[in-house]
């Protein structure tokens, strides 16, 4: 090979594009599946009494009034077995946020602060996907997955007032029941995207690396 090819291999070799139509599809995709999946469980997880009288609980209000909707919820729901002790499709309306960490936040407060934040991430994540480098593609393809799990759990805020979690995941040890906190497939998008994040930070030391002994030659 003569020098003359070399910058032109170098060229093809590190120059990339935005993945724009993987995006969409990504976005898309995950956030049609996460709505419909929400109301597959809306459906098919909760007796008829449940749509009967559902009216009669008030959703995200008082303490009182949402174990009083937990208790009401959790006695007329029809949960499906998908493995023995292990994973089952259970109906819960989720007024916090992930894992409930803001569940004793009084409702006037928590509401609209979680509301004004996933609205936030609906217009940053875009932004942060046109000023991410184009060597840093796990990111990339991450914020899409994260975009779509803001989106999901941001139509479920607006239309319902509470998100719609139906996956629940646990263990029986010694007879007694642990539940990892039951979530949905916005989540899921979420949590990958996390996932991509982390092994582009795993990543990018060795790129930089890489980077530099080229330069070096």
């Amino acid at each position: 090979m003569t020098d003359k090819n070399k910058p032109a291999l170098t060229a093809r070799t590190t120059t990339h594009t935005r993945p724009y139509l993987w995006a969409i599809i990504i976005f898309v995709v995950f956030t049609v599946f996460d709505q419909a999946s929400k109301q597959w469980a809306h459906q098919a997880l909760l007796n008829a009494e449940f749509h009967e009288k559902t009216d009669q609980f008030p959703t995200c209000g008082s303490p009182e009034e949402e174990q009083a909707r937990g208790r009401f919820t959790y006695v007329n729901s029809t949960p499906i077995t998908v493995v023995d002790n292990f994973f089952t499709f259970r109906y819960v309306e989720n007024c916090s946020n992930a894992f409930s960490m803001m569940k004793n936040v009084p409702e006037s407060f928590r509401f609209p602060f979680l509301l004004i934040i996933s609205i936030l991430a609906c217009f940053g994540i875009p932004y942060m996907f046109l000023k991410t480098p184009l060597a840093h593609r796990y990111t990339l393809y991450a914020l899409p997955f994260i975009l779509s799990g803001a989106m999901g759990n941001l139509l479920d805020r607006m239309i319902y007032r509470y998100v719609i979690d139906f996956i629940d995941w646990y263990v029986v040890i010694d007879g007694k029941e642990h539940h990892w906190p039951t979530f949905n497939i916005a989540d899921v998008a979420i949590v990958v995207g996390i996932g991509l994040m982390g092994i582009q930070i795993l990543m990018t030391p060795r790129q930089k690396t890489a980077a530099n002994k080229k330069s070096s030659k």
